[in-house]
């Protein structure tokens, strides 16, 4: 479907795009740890939102499936590696997640366990052209939203004029293994994978301008320091 000279050059080092891309992935997911160890700092998750590592969770099952149903190694272990982030930093959360807040964790935790169980048990029928389809188009729309969550802050960031708020370099990780991503798709003719990861592009060069349109000030920088 994609053939072009320059991608039949990079045929041989598919894997290794591939390779480069998920340790860009994995690099991405390693941002959280910042975020566990301001919590552990504080010694409280309140003010946290639990979503990035619940649903990441949910997230690397459902892309380990479709991976293994594509046999694609790079992504397989990448979804390993990712659930394994997720899984840890969720832990985390929850042990430093006061007893009376335990209860809206427990309930998203519920919710993003019965749709993943849900969709897994429907990828799981087979490997037919409308399962693949389907759950591609479902993988496509959750790993954007996941992507995207970085501009929930976005009111907040206008309001105050600072991206300080922002995980940089997160997002630069995330842009880099997007382009990677992108051309891996491209290597193995997947459809879902390349629109998935051009519309990330875009994105992340909504994230990546917000650093231009609004730097982040030295008070800016300063004041988040002090709450740390």
């Amino acid at each position: 479907m994609f053939s072009t000279p320059m991608l039949a050059g990079l045929e041989a080092h598919r894997e290794r795009i591939g390779q480069a891309a998920g340790l860009l992935t994995v690099a991405q997911y390693l941002a959280g740890w910042f975020i566990c160890s301001d919590i552990r700092r504080r010694g409280t998750s309140a003010g946290v939102s639990p979503l990035r590592f619940i649903g990441g969770c949910g997230l690397s099952i459902l892309q380990l499936q479709y991976s293994e149903k594509l046999q694609a190694p790079a992504l397989i272990w990448t979804s390993i590696f990712t659930l394994a982030f997720s899984l840890l930093y969720s832990l985390w959360f929850w042990w430093y997640t006061p007893l009376s807040g335990r209860g809206a964790l427990y309930r998203l935790t519920a919710a993003v366990a019965t749709v993943t169980a849900g969709l897994y048990a429907y990828g799981a029928q087979g490997d037919g052209p409308d399962v693949m389809y389907r759950l591609g188009m479902v993988l496509t729309v959750l790993a954007l939203a996941f992507i995207a969550l970085p501009l929930a802050q976005l009111r907040s960031i206008i309001r105050a004029k600072s991206s300080a708020g922002l995980p940089l370099p997160a997002i630069l990780a995330s842009t880099g293994a997007t382009v990677l991503w992108l051309l891996y798709g491209l290597l193995i003719n997947n459809t879902f994978i390349v629109v998935q990861k051009i519309i990330a592009m875009g994105l992340c060069t909504v994230q990546l301008s917000l650093f231009i349109i609004y730097p982040a000030s030295t008070s800016s920088v300063g004041e988040k320091k002090k709450q740390r």
